[in-house]
């Protein structure tokens, strides 16, 4: 991409801050601001709708381009009394995952000048580097298993590299050798870097040659181990030694944060960079217990990637003041050169403690950064090959140039991707974004795309209202939208946090209306990383649909110490307070709906104002090129999840293609026949106390029929007329 970047948030109110960071490979480009109505360029609907907004941070700015690097590891400032002339050790416990490929640096003091050490994975065999010499074993590492590593250096005696797998069948892995190597050169001032060294630049910001595995355990001593010593830190008597190290330690402290605690007098505590796994089980996992909460002494391991980024560390290129009149909404910065562009998106929230509508719109971020990226169906993803046409956007080229991945990918060693940043490109959160797997193979709009077509039906109709997002709602809970009439949900809000729902049920139980207009939404556990503070954190854990597993005992966020995987396992299920939850998927066709009989009772007949009493609903072509207003995903009711017995089925879509169609995997491993398990889809109204309400669609692409005829079709009218008595009073009319 000629032009691509970022903003350092994801919403603003007006009067405070805004950065972004632009990468630009021309000298020149233009920058405006414009307001997001509708996305996608189908020339079937409205096509994209981006309004220019007159501001002081339009014009022309100087192309700087910035580069995207990759890569975990903990960074500890300049240990000035480790001095490589008079000796040292190196000693932890690693668990390589990719010890086959190329060069991986476990912990470093070096400089790019080659002044210093590193001890290293060279194509799998362990390697200590001091100064210009280097010494190594000659047995490698088997992928995947714990060994115990030690490399004593002294000046005089020479260097002796040790290298022991922890348990399992190990004949043949264990090695061990001595040998003698020219002495180190003058003392390094510079940091120790574990999990990578410092590869360019003259003062250390440019990291390279990323190990991909856990480690447990570093540890630096100012001298050279003997016999005794190395086989006390194995037999785990590390807090006896560590009087005189430079450095010990112990990523079992502080799982929830982004630092290393050092537990030597020492106190040279590190920062972890770009979000390796933490609360990764340890050597010394027992199995005993599945989660760093209930035994954090057994989670001291920290699991790195040559792939994280949390934060791509661009310069900010342009900073910027919200205009205190400026009404909330849905903006970008848009900008070009040389026949390139790329929007900005960021939502303009309304002044904190004031409501400038009656109706809120929440936009679904967290969903939307769990989609950022993705690239499934790049080379080396689980889907590669599905889509003949891949990649068929610049933004697809880019994710695989720059390695960048969504919530849905792996990394380079399989392991799953957990957390997710907006501190870096977003490429696929675009008005323009046609995302791969939409309309078989073809494309079509998702997240924030599909989310705009809610503004632009409101923009039609004339409505007034606020925009919210998730970070808000999960920050000041229900306080946030609790003077709304109404609050919308946008077309998939999939990946939501217990505050969030908290925030939900309490704006219900108070008298709030909500209107779920998606599908498969309030479904993955998904907390806000309240110590990098840009970053949501999953982990996959089944039963259920999902691309990756994570290892045995790292089910557990980091950040919250929360149970992951769905909400349903948690008691949470969204069929409980919404009435209904994720039942099926698949691709095209899709499929309409028909009204039920709870449709034509007296407290909800009002939603199907000015339709007949057999009409059925969405039998149209939608903006996904979906026929059908049920489709791509898809809710239903279930009394056993929790559906409360009151719940009103208005209309069902039904007759799903099974060759394109099937239930979700947590629906057909718990059904007790598998064959009454047919997919559909269930349009509900839910009453709650106070006049409180809740109207699901229960479909992802019902939004993308809004504007299918000019707006005048009854998927229209449907929204329409819920969004009128909602705002006027809840089920009942108002003179009932």
């Amino acid at each position: 991409m000629k032009i691509v970047g970022y903003s350092d948030r994801l919403s603003a109110v007006p009067g405070s801050e805004l950065s972004f960071m632009i990468s630009c490979t021309e000298p020149r480009f233009s920058a405006r601001l414009v307001r997001l109505r509708h996305g996608d360029t189908n020339p079937a609907g409205p096509g994209l709708k981006v309004l220019p907004v007159p501001s002081d941070i339009d014009g022309d700015y100087d192309g700087t381009a910035q580069e995207i690097r990759t890569g975990s590891y903990v960074r500890v400032p300049r240990v000035d009394a480790l001095r490589p002339r008079q000796g040292f050790s190196v000693q932890m416990w690693i668990w390589p995952t990719l010890p086959d490929r190329g060069t991986q640096t476990l912990i470093s003091r070096r400089t790019p000048q080659g002044e210093g050490f590193a001890l290293r994975l060279q194509d799998g065999l362990l390697t200590l580097q001091v100064g210009d010499s280097t010494f190594s074993l000659s047995s490698p590492v088997r992928p995947r298993t714990w060994y115990f590593v030690a490399a004593t250096y002294d000046g005089s005696s020479g260097v002796r590299l040790v290298l022991r797998p922890s348990s399992g069948v190990t004949i043949g892995l264990a090695d061990e050798a001595w040998g003698t190597i020219a002495p180190a050169g003058a003392t390094v001032e510079t940091d120790v870097v574990i999990g990578a060294e410092t590869v360019g630049s003259e003062d250390g910001t440019v990291i390279g040659r990323g190990y991909n595995g856990k480690i447990d355990a570093p540890t630096l001593f100012t001298r050279s181990l003997d016999d005794n010593e190395l086989a006390r830190l194995e037999d785990g008597e590390r807090a006896q030694l560590v009087s005189d190290a430079a450095g010990a330690w112990d990523f079992s402290q502080g799982i929830d944060t982004w630092l290393a605690h050092d537990i030597s007098p020492a106190k040279n505590d590190g920062t972890v960079e770009n979000q390796p796994m933490r609360g990764a089980t340890g050597h010394n996992w027992t199995s005993r217990h599945e989660g760093w909460p209930h035994a954090p002494e057994e989670y001291g391991a920290i699991h790195f990637h040559e792939d994280d980024l949390s934060d791509a560390g661009w310069e900010p290129t342009i900073t910027w003041t919200v205009p205190e009149d400026l009404r909330s909404g849905a903006y970008a910065l848009h900008i070009t050169t040389d026949g390139a562009e790329d929007y900005l998106p960021f939502i303009v929230l309304p002044p904190a403690g004031r409501q400038s509508a009656r109706i809120a719109l929440l936009m679904p971020t967290f969903s939307y950064l769990a989609y950022a990226n993705e690239r499934l169906a790049a080379p080396g993803g689980m889907f590669a090959g599905a889509i003949k046409n891949y990649p068929h956007q610049e933004q697809d080229e880019y994710m695989i140039e720059t390695g960048m991945r969504s919530l849905y990918d792996t990394h380079v060693d399989g392991s799953g991707v957990c957390y997710a940043s907006w501190r870096r490109p977003l490429v696929s959160v675009r008005p323009t974004y046609r995302y791969p797997y939409m309309n078989n193979g073809e494309g079509g709009p998702a997240g924030l795309a599909a989310d705009l077509r809610i503004v632009d039906w409101l923009d039609e109709h004339g409505y007034e209202y606020d925009m919210l997002t998730d970070i808000e709602l999960n920050d000041e809970g229900v306080e946030r939208i609790a003077p709304y009439s109404v609050v919308l949900t946008g077309q998939h809000p999939e990946y939501v946090s217990g505050k969030m729902i908290d925030a939900l049920q309490d704006y219900l139980d108070g008298g709030g209306r909500l209107m779920y207009l998606g599908g498969n939404g309030m479904y993955w556990v998904t907390e806000l990383d309240e110590a990098s503070g840009a970053s949501v954190e999953i982990r996959r854990r089944g039963p259920a649909d999902r691309t990756w597993d994570p290892e045995p005992g790292e089910a557990y966020l980091s950040s919250t110490g929360e149970l992951g995987g769905l909400w349903r396992y948690r008691g949470r299920s969204p069929q409980s307070w919404l009435g209904v939850g994720y039942y099926g998927g698949g691709g095209a066709p899709g499929r309409p709906y028909e009204r039920q009989p709870g449709s034509h009772d007296p407290r909800v007949s009002f939603v199907f104002d000015g339709l007949g009493d057999d009409e059925v609903i969405g039998d149209f072509d939608s903006l996904t090129n979906v026929w059908g207003a049920a489709g791509h995903e898809t809710d239903a009711t279930d009394p056993k999840l929790g559906t409360p017995e009151h719940t009103i089925v208005l209309a069902t879509a039904s007759g799903f293609d099974p060759a394109h169609w099937d239930v979700v995997y947590e629906e057909r491993i718990n059904a007790v026949d598998p064959n009454v398990k047919h997919p559909r889809g269930d349009m509900t109204m839910l009453e709650y106390p106070n006049d409180g309400a809740v109207f699901s669609v229960s479909s992802t692409i019902w939004v993308s029929c809004l504007s299918y005829k000019g707006y005048d079709n009854n998927v229209s009218r449907i929204t329409r007329n819920v969004l009128d008595r909602f705002l006027s009073g809840g089920l009942l009319a108002p003179e009932a």
